[in-house]
């Protein structure tokens, strides 16, 4: 399902109306405002073709229903052989490991992008679009 308020985010972050974005996708401008306004979602199709027009991944305007830490627990029991996640503890830390190239990439730009914002290299509208863009706009990015 999508996130009205990640679609709107997203649409500002791009300077773009929603009739720019209806043009560009192919749908109506009522379709767009509907979908801001969380009173329709678009079909998976449709959701791809306004990611597109937006430079964004679909999973950016996605809307990820967690209700409690549970949630993200289960989703990382999931995730575990895909992405040959541990956890461990080094210095009395805890912290997750992954042993998969491209989620090791993901937390190495990631980490950097976080360096860059503290050091004020990037300010917060640079790093909010970095991750709303992700993967599109990673260094990594494979087309």
């Amino acid at each position: 399902m999508i996130s009205s308020e990640k679609l709107r985010e997203i649409r500002k972050l791009r300077g773009k109306t929603q009739k720019e974005v209806a043009i560009m996708s192919g749908l109506t401008p009522t379709a767009i405002r509907n979908y801001e306004l969380g009173l329709r979602s678009p079909s998976d199709e449709q959701l791809e073709i306004i990611a597109q027009a937006l430079e964004c991944n679909s999973s950016a305007l996605r809307s990820h229903d967690l209700k409690n830490n549970f949630d993200i627990y289960q989703i990382i029991f999931d995730l575990e052989e895909r992405f040959e996640f541990r956890p461990i503890i080094e210095g009395g830390i805890p912290s997750l490991l992954g042993g998969n190239p491209e989620f090791i990439d993901f937390l190495v730009e990631w980490k950097e992008m976080k360096d860059k914002h503290f050091h004020e290299e990037i300010t917060d509208e640079e790093l909010r679009n970095w991750k709303l863009s992700y993967p599109l706009k990673s260094k990594h990015y494979k087309k």
